[in-house]
């Protein structure tokens, strides 16, 4: 929620024609008074390397996320396909994205190929696409992973990270997925041009072992 309202807001200022005054240390302050009103738990430490871009300005995640030690553990899964490809080969057809993942659950596995699970991508003509977990032995016949029942899709975010070099300052930004169906239905070419898919630009899961209430 956090990740989406800073965009949505960043792209409200900017059709506004506000962008030249965003002040991005005031951001800061707002998501912090407001996690603090509404009792929200921060963003977990690992998505503290991730900035959001507001108007060329990186807005760093590290600001509102805890490093604190808890009884939570995260994990950060990213996409095995890693060919440059269109984003639109994607984000306009159905295809599997695959992970690598062992649950802490699965002890010992005997089964062929490496432990993890496919998430499928769902076009539609809407503004909005989606993905789904794959469960059935089925959707895994040919494949490089097998699939456990521990796995649950309620555990999951998934979003898509660009990895950019402006000068000589690396930057990760981080796009959620609705905002990734927003430009492939308006503006594919410039998302594209911007965001192929690529070592260097792939979708990531961040796994949470126990349910927790986050912003």
């Amino acid at each position: 929620m956090a990740i989406e309202a800073v965009l949505t807001w960043n792209h409200y200022n900017y059709r506004k024609g506000k962008y030249s005054a965003i002040d991005v240390s005031l951001l800061h302050v707002k998501l912090t008074n407001l996690t603090e009103k509404r009792n929200w738990s921060l963003l977990p430490s690992q998505l503290s390397k991730y900035s959001i871009s507001i108007c060329s300005y990186p807005f760093n995640l590290s600001m509102i996320c805890s490093f604190a030690e808890d009884n939570s553990p995260y994990h950060v899964i990213g996409c095995v396909d890693t060919c440059i490809k269109p984003l639109s080969t994607i984000l306009a057809r159905e295809a599997k994205l695959i992970f690598h993942f062992k649950h802490p659950s699965v002890y010992s596995c005997n089964l062929p190929g490496e432990c993890g699970f496919i998430l499928k991508t769902v076009p539609s003509k809407a503004t909005l696409w989606t993905l789904r977990l794959c469960t059935e032995n089925e959707e895994y016949n040919n494949e490089q992973v097998h699939f456990h029942d521990e796995i649950r899709a309620e555990t999951m975010y998934v979003y898509f990270h660009q990895e950019l070099t402006k000068g000589k300052q690396l930057y990760n930004f981080i796009f959620p997925l609705s905002w990734l169906g927003r430009f492939s239905a308006k503006k594919i070419q410039i998302w594209e041009s911007k965001c192929t898919f690529g070592p260097k630009y792939r979708f990531k899961v961040l796994y949470k072992f126990k349910l927790v209430c986050c912003i």
